[in-house]
């Protein structure tokens, strides 16, 4: 699949909002009406909202980056998804090496994110790609779930 990584645009957000879609994430953090899309918004208005294209410009994947997110030293992936008919075809691979390619760029030695304990499948997939676990946050954005804080030196 070919995939383009762009910065988001306003006429970008509802397949942004799409992009979540019958997930776990959506589920657990963003059901109250209107969540997501205001989630999304401020990402988009702080500069941080980037989207995986298909070839057709389809928006297919998004991700948030916080520059210098992670206690202000690393750039921090703050959310990250593909949509419903991408997933499993290498769009989060895609993202996550752009992510990381940003991060280069920014003279950065490390980055960082945060995953749910629920969701093992994208533990799995930072863990492949080199992503080490620094700590675990109980209850750190929902009560009953912890954040494992994941990190990967560049």
């Amino acid at each position: 699949m070919e995939l383009i990584c762009r910065a988001a645009a306003q006429a970008d957000l509802p397949a942004c909002c799409n992009v979540f879609v019958d997930s776990e994430i959506y589920e657990r953090y963003f059901s109250a009406p209107g969540a997501l899309a205001r989630s999304l918004e401020n990402a988009l208005n702080a500069g941080e909202l980037y989207v995986a294209c298909g070839s057709a410009g389809e928006v297919l994947g998004v991700m948030r980056i916080r520059a210098k997110g992670f206690c202000g030293l690393y750039p921090y992936l703050a959310l990250i998804g593909a949509a419903p008919r991408a997933r499993g075809r290498g769009v989060g691979h895609f993202l996550l090496a752009e992510f990381e390619a940003m991060a280069r760029v920014q003279g950065a030695g490390r980055v960082a994110l945060m995953v749910s304990d629920f969701n093992e499948k994208a533990q799995a997939l930072y863990r492949s790609l080199g992503y080490w676990e620094l700590g675990r946050l109980p209850d750190a954005v929902r009560k009953g779930v912890s954040e494992l804080v994941l990190i990967k030196d560049l």
